[in-house]
């Protein structure tokens, strides 16, 4: 068996602060050379425009935009290289098959893919500026491979398939936003069928009332 290894990072503060601090980790790191190393081999089959991206994080999450930010300001990047690995918008996943099960008081997640993709971060955030705490395994470092937050909703997510992409988030994005904006299932589905997204992917919702919500979703054809 392969041994893995995650960092446990906690923080209390603003989104930017959370950013900034991040991105002070993140300088020189094996995250950061891993994904350099990536670009080398592959071409990137999406593009960034920077007022899109912003304009649609803002309307779920706007704490995440300030979090970029401050990642921006502490790596010292121009803000397309932020949001091309950091911001979670038009990237593209390989085949996987993950999988999730339920049940009282517990949400079960398998993350089927390559050790390497691991970032090796499970973060504990508390922002005292707006929207809720959470903690969960970081994926694109602004990003939720799943997670839950103060209200006791939890997220999951199954990779479907990525043909004909569209204009939108990616999986551990989407993730991010529902664990940050959303208190309960509802709130869930109702930003899963709101939000426009990049693949498709069936998402696991569950709260503490119990409920389990499996919504599939697919980009705009």
């Amino acid at each position: 068996m392969k041994q893995i290894y995650s960092d446990v990072i906690q923080f209390r503060g603003t989104h930017y602060e959370f950013g900034y601090m991040q991105g002070e980790e993140l300088k020189d790191s094996l995250t950061v050379k891993n994904r350099e190393d990536q670009w080398k081999i592959r071409q990137p089959r999406f593009t960034v425009e920077e007022e899109e991206v912003k304009r649609a994080i803002t309307q779920f999450a706007p704490g995440v935009w300030e979090e970029l930010l401050g990642l921006q300001e502490a790596l010292k990047w121009p803000i397309y290289r932020v949001l091309q690995e950091f911001g979670g918008y038009r990237l593209d996943y390989v085949r996987s098959g993950c999988s999730i099960m339920t049940g009282n008081d517990y949400l079960i997640r398998n993350y089927d893919y390559h050790p390497k993709t691991y970032e090796g971060r499970y973060v504990l955030f508390q922002p005292t500026d707006q929207g809720y705490s959470s903690i969960g395994p970081s994926q694109r470092g602004t990003g939720r491979m799943d997670g839950m937050n103060e209200k006791g909703l939890v997220i999951g997510y199954n990779f479907m398939n990525r043909k004909n992409p569209g204009d939108g988030f990616i999986c551990c994005m989407i993730g991010r936003l529902i664990v940050e904006s959303c208190a309960d299932v509802q709130e869930a589905v109702a930003m899963l069928k709101e939000i426009p997204h990049r693949h498709s992917f069936t998402y696991v919702v569950y709260d503490k009332s119990g409920s389990t919500y499996i919504v599939e979703t697919s980009q705009e054809i």
